[in-house]
């Protein structure tokens, strides 16, 4: 299994949206404490990046001082 795999199967903190070669992963709420849990999943996803997936959009919020992102937007690699 792939680690994203793994993460998606396993992982907490935030909800994820899979579709065709694509997955979005989002905080489970906008909750300030879901919104700083989420970023350990981007701290991860940033560190694994090339392991089957590439980075396609991290956005950071506008809203909140820091940077906080609140949505990561991956692409699988073509197999």
């Amino acid at each position: 299994m792939s680690y994203i795999d793994d993460l998606i199967e396993n992982g907490t903190n935030f909800q994820v949206r899979r579709g065709e070669g694509t997955a979005s992963f989002t905080p489970v709420s906008g909750r300030d404490e879901d919104i700083e849990a989420f970023q350990g999943v981007v701290r991860d996803l940033r560190c694994h990046e090339g392991d089957g997936y590439s980075i396609h959009i991290d956005h950071l919020m506008s809203d909140r001082a820091g940077s906080f992102v609140d949505v990561v937007m991956i692409t699988f690699d073509a197999k």
